[in-house]
């Protein structure tokens, strides 16, 4: 699998790495597997997305590919409980994965396979349901408690999701703006992240998505 130039990676390894990732990340670490990456996130207390990342087994542990703006948040969650097993978190010396995407290229990847991936701007503010990782196998819910499971479950058999993931292809580079609004002018979504024309388009209320769609006075082209 190839990353762009903006991912690194980091290890957790160590007899107790399995059991410890088990009670943080939302996949079973008993299905990953060493041929290929994984996605996975972990996510706070609250239920809201921390960290989305990809993870695959290496000897005595997991090899995790993490955008390079998450390294520190990501770090700073997991030790507050890794001391507690016999695992070890670091920066991956032999990073040697491929990084041969650029921004756009990753974006359409991204974009193909349905992941929104979490940023330093929207880390902690989504919950999965949010961003459709239901549907996409990135929470499993027949492994077990993890970090945030008690919320994410609740929402799973009990919420009404009225939210609504979207694709926009026609953004303009130079309109910096986040949030969308109807022709009335009310916001009824933001970007979740983007690159050059591409870019996730949330939506509070599905509804919303049936009515013309604005962008600093750009009407969007909704996938």
């Amino acid at each position: 699998m190839n990353f762009s130039e903006k991912h690194t990676s980091l290890t957790v390894q160590g007899s107790q790495a399995a059991e410890f990732l088990q009670g943080q990340i939302t996949i079973d670490t008993e299905k990953i597997s060493n041929e290929d990456f994984k996605p996975a996130c972990i996510c706070n207390n609250k239920g809201r997305v921390m960290a989305t990342f990809w993870i695959k087994k290496i000897e005595n542990g997991f090899k995790i590919a993490i955008l390079e703006e998450l390294i520190a948040s990501f770090e700073e969650h997991m030790n507050k409980y890794i001391p507690f097993f016999d695992a070890e978190l670091k920066n991956d010396v032999q990073d040697d994965f491929k990084k041969d995407l650029d921004s756009t290229e990753w974006m359409k990847f991204l974009i193909n396979k349905g992941i929104v991936e979490v940023n330093k701007q929207t880390s902690s503010k989504f919950t999965p349901h949010e961003l459709n990782y239901q549907n996409n196998k990135l929470i499993d819910f027949s492994k077990g408690c993890f970090n945030g499971q008690e919320v994410i479950a609740r929402m799973e058999y009990r919420g009404k999701l009225k939210f609504a993931l979207k694709i926009a292809d026609n953004l303009k580079d130079e309109v910096k703006e986040s949030s969308l609004h109807n022709k009335e002018g009310k916001k009824v979504g933001e970007i979740l992240s983007r690159e050059g024309k591409y870019g996730f388009i949330f939506f509070k209320n599905k509804d919303d998505q049936t009515e013309s769609v604005y962008l600093d006075g750009q009407i969007l082209n909704i996938l």
